[in-house]
């Protein structure tokens, strides 16, 4: 409290004799560091972390302080929008929609007062993926790994030699893919791998394979 937040005051004590009292006058911003005469303080956004998941999707989560983070929520705009409620304990967790990967901003609120905003730029980068071939009798496998932020459900479509063109495989968690064909026993060539993820981004890779 600086000392222009206190005013003096003359009081007569005895006759010839002035005193004087100082008397502090007390602002509502000095009340509990911050706005508002109750003495809540606005709500503090200490961490946010963006994961995408498979679909367009990413999940935003992160951790509020307040002196009743149960009364918390978090408005998300930008290129994600909504709304998602603190637990006792001021965590929040959701996953929203993204069309189109970008900026997003966060801002917490307690009913009465809101955070500082937060920024974060929800991302993607484009695939990678492997593979190699390997025969079994008449038969020849085809297989690899895809490298990206949400592999899981993604798409790796061949083409090259004959009978692999059109081909497809479904991408596993863990990011490995595997196709068995029957192939005429000659088979030999070139095996092109591409994989798409789901923002259209493409990878891709290449094995030679024979008889």
């Amino acid at each position: 409290m600086t000392y222009s937040n206190w005013k003096v005051r003359a009081v007569a004590a005895a006759p010839l004799l002035i005193a004087f009292t100082i008397v502090p006058v007390v602002h509502s911003d000095d009340v509990g560091g911050g706005s508002g005469s109750s003495g809540n303080q606005a709500p503090v956004i200490v961490s946010l972390t963006a994961v995408q998941v498979p679909g367009k999707k990413f999940r935003i989560s992160g951790r509020v302080a307040d002196e009743t983070p149960a009364s918390c929520g978090v408005v998300i705009s930008g290129a994600a929008s909504g709304v998602t409620l603190c637990d006792a304990n001021g965590n929040f967790d959701a996953i929203y929609d993204v069309a189109t990967p970008g900026d997003i901003t966060a801002i917490a609120g307690d009913g009465q007062l809101s955070s500082t905003p937060v920024g974060l730029t929800l991302g993607n980068a484009a695939p990678t993926t492997t593979i190699r071939a390997v025969r079994s009798g008449g038969q020849w496998t085809f297989s690899g790994t895809v490298t990206d932020e949400a592999p899981a459900g993604l798409t790796v479509t061949l083409s090259g030699a004959p009978g692999l063109n059109g081909r497809t495989a479904t991408v596993a968690a863990d990011g490995t893919w595997s196709i068995t064909l029957i192939l005429f026993s000659q088979a030999q060539g070139i095996a092109n791998a591409t994989v798409t993820d789901w923002y259209g981004l493409t990878g891709r890779a290449s094995t030679p394979f024979g008889s």
